[in-house]
């Protein structure tokens, strides 16, 4: 009885996905097929994040396939489907914006950053290698003579706080 009741669970778990919609588009030619696949690459789902037409699952994006079909099969241009399908569905459905006045920020911002970063980090290292140190001029036996010197002061400093207080 418990293994008919584990054979029932896993068909109910498994039974839904195997419904799993399996979408033909019969083409009038192999041309429209090829546009078909080609636009729907390039066309963005409004509902899903980065994802075509053609790799979502959504309902929108079942509805934008549906649209593309019969528009190709009604003859229209690559421009004509762009134009149709962004009325419909919004400019969000563009992976590559056009270059317009309310887009320009995203077409040359990037680069704009770029430059003005590379120029911004040239100009702190021509920065940084005029302040040269004031220990750069001395040889490195006077840099050791006076490095002594500080140590020398550091332990009379040390020493000579013990030795009062010892007295």
């Amino acid at each position: 009885m418990a293994k008919q009741g584990l054979v029932l669970l896993l068909l109910l778990i498994l039974v839904p996905t195997a419904q799993a919609a399996i979408e033909l588009y019969d083409f009038s030619s192999e041309e429209k097929r090829a546009r078909f696949h080609q636009l729907g690459a390039v066309l963005r789902c409004p509902m899903c994040e980065n994802q075509s037409i053609i790799d979502s699952e959504s309902p929108s994006a079942y509805d934008m396939r549906q649209e593309l079909y019969r528009l190709l099969e009604e003859g229209y241009t690559d421009d004509q489907v762009f134009d149709h399908l962004t009325s419909r569905f919004g400019e969000f459905i563009h992976y590559r914006p056009p270059v317009r006045s309310d887009t320009w920020i995203l077409w040359y911002l990037p680069p704009f950053m770029i430059v003005a970063g590379f120029i911004i980090l040239l100009l702190l290292a021509r920065s940084r290698s005029k302040k040269a140190p004031a220990s750069q001029g001395e040889s490195l036996s006077e840099r050791q003579l006076k490095l002594k010197k500080i140590l020398e002061l550091d332990s009379d400093t040390t020493s000579s706080p013990n030795s009062k207080d010892s007295t």
